[in-house]
């Protein structure tokens, strides 16, 4: 039996390209998942590790938690 330990697997996502959706996401309103993989070219689930850690760093706070589909609002 093997348990999953409290460890946050994530990819690699290069500093330039997470510094220029940073930069890029403060022209929206909102913005979900779906969006910035459609828009940078990745998975959906690596678009969402981009949007925890933008959360994290308070560029973007969480609106409508959803499992699916979480709905980021941009903070001024």
């Amino acid at each position: 039996m093997s348990e999953r330990s409290g460890r946050e697997y994530t990819a690699f996502v290069p500093e330039s390209l997470y510094k220029r959706i940073s930069k890029e996401i403060k022209k929206e309103k909102f913005v979900t998942p779906y969006m910035v993989a459609e828009k940078y070219n990745m998975t959906v689930s690596l678009a969402k590790q981009v949007l925890r850690r933008l959360e994290k760093e308070g560029i973007v706070e969480l609106y409508a938690p959803n499992r699916r589909a979480p709905i980021y609002i941009i903070k001024s």
